[in-house]
């Protein structure tokens, strides 16, 4: 079955910066492109012209990619979590600033409760390209942030910019690992792979590390041990970071893998996008 990659589109800045990164990421595994648009009674009037719009701008910035629009009725949270049950990632912009719907908290509830990877394309508007005015696409009231900085998301912003990984030496760690690998080496960017707090030694966690290390030398791949919280770590090496990648992890033996209210607050502060993984 192909599992497509989804992506929510509201109409905001944010969440057309995310259907660039979801077309890429698409594109990078050969997948359809599904846009998801949640009808709710404080959505646009014209939730069919949403996402069309957010496909013609797919197509045009991947072309040759497969997509299909969704509109469904329904809270975003609870389609997006819907949508995850056949999906091999989704993604969502993070708090936009001109009247999105799809906003963090929608994010930190996908982080907790989806069935599949999510990406949360923090600052959004970040990504988007400097002949591409989103108000020709989704006209609304000027802001500051309609203007992006020409960024694309199959680049580093700026140049080199890391994938970041929180390892912890849990299984959930080592699946986030392969996860940034994979981000990494497809973008030509450098690996940092992040160990913070006391839970167990930097060393402890580095001597894991290391044979995977020398397994895979096309990546500038190095360690760092923090004695910061995870938090705060994290959250710090984001704000130069390329991407975020977290895992998530149980909360209960009977429980689906699922991120703590830690691992939420990160997508909600990170400077950069967050990818919380989990086996699909």
């Amino acid at each position: 079955m192909d599992r497509p990659v989804v992506v929510g589109v509201d109409g905001s800045t944010a969440s057309l910066g995310a259907v660039r990164w979801a077309a890429d990421e698409a594109a990078r595994h050969d997948r359809t492109l599904r846009i998801v648009h949640a009808l709710c009674w404080e959505g646009p009037a014209d939730g069919q012209g949403v996402v069309l719009d957010a496909a013609a701008d797919a197509r045009g910035w991947q072309p040759g990619l497969v997509v299909e629009t969704v509109t469904v009725g329904g809270p975003a949270a609870r389609v997006l979590q819907e949508q995850s049950r056949t999906a091999s990632l989704v993604v969502i912009g993070g708090r936009p600033h001109d009247g999105g719907l799809l906003n963090s908290s929608v994010g930190a509830h996908l982080a907790a409760f989806a069935h599949c990877p999510v990406l949360v394309v923090n600052q959004g508007e970040r990504w988007l390209t400097e002949d591409r005015n989103p108000a020709d696409l989704w006209p609304g009231p000027p802001s500051a942030d309609r203007a992006g900085p020409g960024a694309d998301p199959m680049t580093a912003l700026p140049g080199s910019a890391p994938v970041v990984v929180g390892i912890d030496g849990s299984p959930s760690g080592w699946r986030a690992l392969d996860f940034a690998y994979d981000e990494a080496r497809s973008r030509h960017v450098p690996l940092l792979a992040v160990h913070a707090g006391h839970a167990r030694p930097h060393s402890a966690v580095y001597a894991d590390l290391a044979p995977w290390l020398r397994r895979h030398r096309d990546v500038d791949a190095r360690f760092s041990g923090s004695d910061e919280p995870v938090l705060e770590a994290l959250t710090a090496a984001a704000s130069t970071a390329l991407l975020l990648v977290v895992g998530a992890h149980r909360v209960g033996w009977y429980e689906q893998p699922r991120p703590n209210p830690r691992t939420q607050l990160i997508v909600h502060h990170a400077a950069s996008p967050v990818l919380v993984t989990r086996s699909v």
